[in-house]
């Protein structure tokens, strides 16, 4: 196979393998979502720290107790480095849950950034997420009471996510990229970089 094609190949696999695991916990099927990450591959995100394995654990545990994470997934944008590739994709992950008595759902724009490698084939190494904005909505004339001043506590980009988090017992980090911290993102961007050169 020439470089083009080869490079080709790696490319769609790289892109299957990132909608195949955001689809595969949306539907809930575990071994599916688990052949996805390699065994020492770490998890950031908004409620999680972890390995990978550990994760697919923990979202398994949360999809019993009736929590449900959607994402609504964009084209993947993938770089190559021989057995190393970075792919960067527009996400809005969309939180149904309950303030009270009141359904409401959170809908959160972020970017996924997914290292993969290929030991044989590719699987996941890291996956992180930068977020940028969120908000909630409420069914027509069913508003909960809102804690105004826990919601202002919550930083801006993932406020509404935060908020509902803590509703169903879970705390989303404060340190995670966002657009009001260019740091961290200046942060997650260099370790990205650095990651894919092998540097």
């Amino acid at each position: 196979m020439s470089g083009t094609l080869a490079d080709l190949a790696d490319r769609a696999a790289v892109i299957d393998l990132v909608q195949t695991e955001r689809a595969a916990r949306d539907q809930g099927q575990w071994d599916r979502m688990a052949a996805c990450y390699h065994p020492d591959s770490r998890v950031s995100i908004s409620w999680i720290e972890t390995s990978g394995p550990d994760f697919v654990a923990a979202s398994t545990a949360a999809f019993a107790n009736g929590i449900r994470h959607l994402h609504r997934m964009s084209p993947s944008i993938v770089t190559l480095n021989g057995a190393r590739a970075l792919a960067e994709t527009g996400c809005v992950i969309l939180l149904p849950g309950r303030i009270g008595d009141a359904p409401v759902t959170v809908s959160a724009d972020a970017r996924l950034f997914v290292r993969a490698e290929k030991r044989g084939v590719w699987r996941i190494a890291r996956l992180a997420a930068l977020y940028l904005a969120d908000s909630w909505a409420f069914e027509p004339g069913v508003f909960p009471a809102i804690d105004r001043a826990r919601l202002a506590g919550y930083r801006a980009p993932y406020r509404h996510l935060s908020y509902l988090l803590a509703e169903s017992g879970k705390q989303a980090r404060a340190d995670l990229p966002g657009l009001d911290r260019p740091d961290l993102c200046d942060a997650l961007y260099r370790a990205e970089g650095a990651w894919l050169s092998g540097t």
